[in-house]
């Protein structure tokens, strides 16, 4: 069952080649800039609206990926969510050329796997 769940977490990171032209609005190094402003204690009005955005874009992929099967947290929170991402992305960071969103379904793919 890992092995599946890593092949789908891999799969989510290739692009498809529907899009192999596109490159998305946000990306890994995007996203990982704005994690920072999100977890930095001296936030500035350019960081308040990073850090803002940060959380909307990670529940806005949420949302959108509602009933996939692709994760399945339960009663979290934004915070709780946006602090799953921040570990993912720093701990992962040869995804950073990925779109945001192929790296926000990863990491909650891996925190919060739907049960068989």
């Amino acid at each position: 069952m890992k092995a599946v769940k890593l092949i789908l977490i891999a799969a989510m990171l290739i692009p498809m080649s529907a899009n192999a032209g596109f490159n998305a609005f946000i990306d890994g190094h995007k996203l990982q800039g704005k994690s920072r402003a999100y977890k930095s204690g001296d936030i500035d009005d350019a960081d308040l609206y990073d850090a803002g955005a940060y959380v909307y874009y990670i529940m806005g992929v949420i949302d959108s990926n509602i009933g996939s099967g692709l994760f399945c947290p339960q009663n979290i929170s934004s915070d709780q969510a946006a602090n799953v991402v921040t570990k993912y992305l720093n701990e992962h960071p040869q995804s950073l050329d990925s779109s945001g969103e192929a790296l926000v379904k990863a990491a909650l793919a891996q925190e919060w796997p739907c049960k068989p």
